[in-house]
């Protein structure tokens, strides 16, 4: 067996800093590389997430438009809770006759977008979507539907000739 000798204050230091500089530099490479992939989210990736599910929805395929939910949305609702959950918050949803899309907009993991359900009517039912990128697909977390407008109600920006 043999003994070490003790490790210099100037050894320690270097070594203290050498790691210092290590994890400050792994923050800086991770900052940089959540701002890439904020900076290439592209709202079409958002709207065709929202567009799948309520395509399910319309046909009545509580199912598969489960799959588009998030994990912990799936965690607390199983696929029955969440059609019932469907059918009685958000009856309009599964009668739309197409979607529009606002403003969508990224933090990091997470993203709210603008949809306008358009119904059988012409009435609009304006929403927020939130959602959260897991793994390399967004989820849907929730959605928070406003006051309805009445049909026909031109929406700004939106103009037919």
């Amino acid at each position: 067996m043999t003994n070490a000798e003790p490790m210099s204050p100037r050894t320690k230091i270097t070594l203290l800093t050498f790691c210092f500089a290590l994890c400050g530099t792994a923050a800086v490479v991770t900052a940089y590389v959540q701002a890439r992939a904020e900076a290439n989210v592209k709202p079409a990736d958002l709207y065709a997430v929202v567009e799948r599910q309520l395509v399910e929805l319309r046909g009545g395929d509580y199912s598969r438009a489960y799959e588009y939910e998030s994990r912990g949305i799936q965690r607390r609702y199983s696929v029955e809770q969440f059609a019932a959950m469907v059918q009685t918050t958000y009856p309009g949803m599964t009668q739309v006759s197409r979607a529009e899309y606002g403003p969508a907009q990224t933090n990091g993991r997470h993203a709210t977008v603008e949809v306008y359900l358009i119904g059988p009517e012409g009435e609009v039912m304006p929403c927020v979507y939130m959602m959260v990128r897991e793994g390399d697909a967004w989820r849907i977390e929730g959605a928070r539907v406003m006051e309805p407008w009445p049909p026909n109600v031109r929406m700004e920006g939106i103009y037919e000739l």
